[in-house]
């Protein structure tokens, strides 16, 4: 298993002004991380290495969830990840005729979205996007009968897409290119900019670009789950935690929305109105749930 994911494993290129960097999990616990509980909300509760103190459980009504340190030098520190220390989570997933690799990855923030409308290249949206924890993955369809990379899933927000190998970058032979985009995180196979939104040159931005911060996955992975095999895989214990990596923050987009808008124009006041449904389609106000409880975990991308 091991062997087949060094061949191909990525690299994951940050934009060079990402400010909230990937680290790993343990790091995100072991620097303050809170679990808190419905009910008992001023009393948070630490969270031990590998999760061994988080509740198990189905958690429909959202009795627990995490949240950055109580302290404001904390959920700084925190906020900004730690490049250092950031791995990768992989999953394998065979199938007759391939075999699908998960690569998570976990950043402890995620944030705020950027705008550009018209001639205004970036507009901040102020607190719009952001929220604590940010689970991103990357899919790996390998072909079981001569093992050659077939394609690829870059998970984008709340959706994806899928990426022939012929259309990847490369580098070290097999191992291709993962782009993050600065802010949200959402995965790419090449750089550049590209606009979600209603059209006409508005849109939320989504900036890739190669810098200095990377993660090497090749050399910084934990293989946590793989199904089929005769001998099971030790899983974390944070991979059967069920509830919210992050708080509910209820964000007035409104708000934000009528700061940018009174330096605008009309006829960019009416696209950025057009664009204010977009963003309420793409950035919800909930910290995520963790990998195994997504429906591509188990199901198809």
């Amino acid at each position: 298993m091991e062997d087949l994911f060094r061949e191909y494993a990525p690299y994951v290129y940050l934009h060079p002004d990402e400010e909230h960097l990937p680290s790993s999990v343990d790091w995100f616990f072991s620097n303050g991380a809170l679990l808190y509980i419905k009910g008992d909300e001023s009393h948070p509760v630490p969270i031990w290495p590998g999760g061994a103190n988080l509740p198990k459980v189905e958690d429909p009504d959202g009795s627990f969830w995490m949240d950055l340190p109580a302290d404001d030098a904390g959920r700084d520190k925190v906020s900004g990840g730690d490049l250092a220390s950031a791995e990768v989570y992989v999953h394998f997933k065979p199938s007759a005729m391939y075999t699908d690799i998960q690569v998570w990855i976990f950043y402890p923030f995620n944030g705020h979205a950027s705008a550009k409308i018209g001639l205004i290249k970036k507009v901040s949206l102020g607190k719009v996007g952001q929220h604590v924890s940010d689970w991103e993955h990357v899919t790996l369809r390998v072909r079981n009968g001569d093992g050659v990379l077939d394609k690829v899933y870059f998970s984008q927000h709340s959706g994806g897409k899928w990426v022939d190998a012929y259309q990847l970058q490369f580098q070290s032979g097999n191992r291709f290119i993962w782009y993050s985009s600065k802010n949200g995180h959402a995965g790419n196979n090449e750089p550049g900019l590209y606009l979600q939104g209603p059209g006409h040159g508005v849109g939320i931005r989504n900036d890739w670009a190669k810098s200095d911060k990377l993660v090497d996955t090749a050399a910084s992975f934990v293989i946590v789950a793989s199904q089929g095999e005769a001998e099971a895989v030790a899983q974390p214990p944070w991979l059967s935690y069920q509830s919210k990596w992050g708080p509910t923050k209820e964000y007035d987009t409104a708000a934000e929305v009528r700061r940018v808008r009174m330096f605008l124009p009309g006829k960019l006041k009416k696209l950025l109105d057009k664009l204010v449904q977009t963003i309420d389609q793409l950035f919800g106000t909930d910290g995520p749930t963790g990998p195994n409880v997504k429906k591509n975990w188990s199901g198809d991308e």
